[in-house]
């Protein structure tokens, strides 16, 4: 399984990617894994094309009030150089089922951000919830608001997947490659892409889930989320809720 359901950096170490990965060390508990592709890779070469930066630490957010807002700062440098400097008009997109802790990350940072004028810009927020409690595909009701606002960017914002324990809840991923609604928890939807939508599309994301064939030799189709993700998931949604008004609204 590959596509959009994990870590776009565990695509890109695969072998035969061609890929070349920079590691830079930003402090002594935060570093960074970058890479540009020159075209679709993964499996099948779902992924788009695009530059993509995860940033990794080994220590646990929710211990840490001082890397949270590291990670904000580091988000907010890394949104700010993707989108040139700053968007006028920018939708962010909270993805995800709000009624699952595991999957609320894109809704609850959409709680933290503050909507409206931002100095010469305006930022709208979205949360469209999933199929199962509204009926309606994430694509759809995305493609529908965005074609009446005309934003600059879209934002979106979700929990991925990671195939590597020690990289659960301890990694953000920042890319401008889409994202597939869902993909973290397996269910494959229409990709919100730039080639989909018509416009540049962020995608913010946060390993908070570990298919746990992959990381051992457990049963196939077991899932495993951290024991503290009722902590995580606010921690993160702040950080990334920073991240995106200092990166994306100055």
């Amino acid at each position: 399984m590959d596509g959009y359901f994990g870590l776009a950096l565990e695509s890109a170490e695969g072998s035969g990617s061609g890929i070349e990965i920079t590691k830079k060390r930003l402090s002594s508990h935060l570093t960074c894994l970058s890479f540009f592709a020159e075209r679709g890779f993964g499996e099948g070469a779902l992924r788009e094309k695009g530059r993509y930066y995860t940033l990794l630490t080994e220590e646990n957010l929710v211990e840490n009030e001082k890397l949270e807002r590291e990670i904000g700062k580091e988000i907010a440098t890394i949104l700010s150089s993707l989108a040139g400097g700053g968007m006028r008009k920018v939708l962010a997109v909270g993805l995800g089922n709000p009624a699952a802790v595991v999957d609320a990350l894109g809704a609850e940072t959409m709680k933290r951000l503050s909507a409206g004028e931002k100095a010469d810009g305006y930022l709208a927020t979205l949360t469209p919830s999933v199929f199962g409690m509204t009926g309606l595909e994430t694509y759809s009701v995305v493609k529908g608001v965005a074609a009446e606002y005309h934003p600059d960017m879209i934002l979106c914002v979700d929990t991925l997947s990671t195939r590597r324990a020690e990289r659960l809840y301890r990694a953000v991923q920042i890319g401008e490659g889409g994202i597939v609604p869902g993909g973290g928890v397996g269910n494959k939807r229409k990709p919100l892409s730039k080639e989909n939508l018509g416009v540049p599309v962020i995608s913010v994301g946060v390993p908070l889930l570990a298919h746990a064939d992959r990381c051992s030799s457990l049963p196939e189709g077991l899932v495993v989320t951290p024991k503290e993700i009722d902590l995580l998931v606010p921690a993160f949604a702040r950080a990334l809720a920073r991240g995106v008004e200092e990166g994306l609204t100055k």
